[in-house]
């Protein structure tokens, strides 16, 4: 068994890849790594047998093995912090920010975006809070329209009013969706975003992130309150977001 846990492993992500991008509305970011580490991990497992006396490929599994413990000790370490950030804050705020998640055909929410706006509305229906919205997405290069623009059309469908939804509909990123609104809160509020309180909503495998970004941007006193991700998605959207938080801390300035 312990001679085939590489060929399972690779089979087990094809397969579960396969069955994600089936059930899903939408394209799933991150497919294709994962999918190309099934295929690497199948062949690894053919080729290790034809060089298994090699001193060289030896040395070469000992050094990677190495590494892949080191990357696998830290890995685990930020889903720990990124699944431990309270996600769950019913406060008013002066303002709530929606951040986008793509598009579906061109001009419809997908899934993920969706079950984001219907967290902003649970905010101001059930929890009474009565901050304005930024909703925050550009236009993705398969894109119609913004997903601001998307975001604001449901909003309205659902009651409401027009003058508490304000439109960020220039950002391609996390960092730019603060960025962006930041400059969209200071114009509206006319005040520091200091001395403003801000709720995000998102998702639950995205809110430490988008948090420490938040934070980054200057916004002083932020809370989070996210929707659960697919339950079928989870793997995928955890291990992606493992990645984006390293990229966010080196290169998001």
């Amino acid at each position: 068994m312990r001679n085939i846990y590489d060929i399972l492993l690779g089979c087990i992500l094809i397969i579960y890849i396969c069955i994600v991008n089936i059930l899903s509305s939408s394209k799933i970011a991150f497919s294709l790594p994962i999918f190309i580490l099934g295929i690497i991990l199948i062949l690894y497992h053919f080729i290790k047998s034809r060089l298994a006396f090699n001193r060289y490929f030896i040395k070469f599994n000992k050094v990677m093995r190495f590494f892949i413990c080191i990357g696998l000790v830290l890995f685990f370490a930020i889903e720990v912090v990124i699944i431990s950030c309270p996600k769950s804050n019913k406060e008013n705020t002066d303002y709530i920010v929606v951040l986008g998640a793509g598009l579906n055909n061109g001009d419809q929410l997908s899934y993920i975006l969706k079950s984001r706006l219907d967290s902003a509305l649970q905010c101001i229906n059930e929890f009474k809070n009565n901050s304005y919205i930024i909703v925050s997405g550009g236009k993705g290069n398969d894109e119609r329209i913004s997903e601001a623009m998307a975001m604001k059309k449901y909003l309205l469908e659902q009651g409401i009013s027009e003058d508490k939804i304000l439109m960020e509909d220039q950002s391609k990123n996390t960092f730019e969706n603060f960025k962006y609104s930041k400059k969209l809160i200071e114009e509206q509020s006319n005040k520091n975003i200091d001395n403003l309180s801000v709720k995000i909503v998102t998702t639950d495998f995205h809110g430490f992130r988008s948090k420490m970004l938040a934070k980054r941007n200057g916004y002083n006193e932020v809370k989070l309150y996210t929707n659960k991700t697919m339950y079928y998605l989870v793997p995928i959207c955890y291990t992606r977001e493992a990645f984006a938080v390293v990229k966010s801390i080196i290169f998001d300035r």
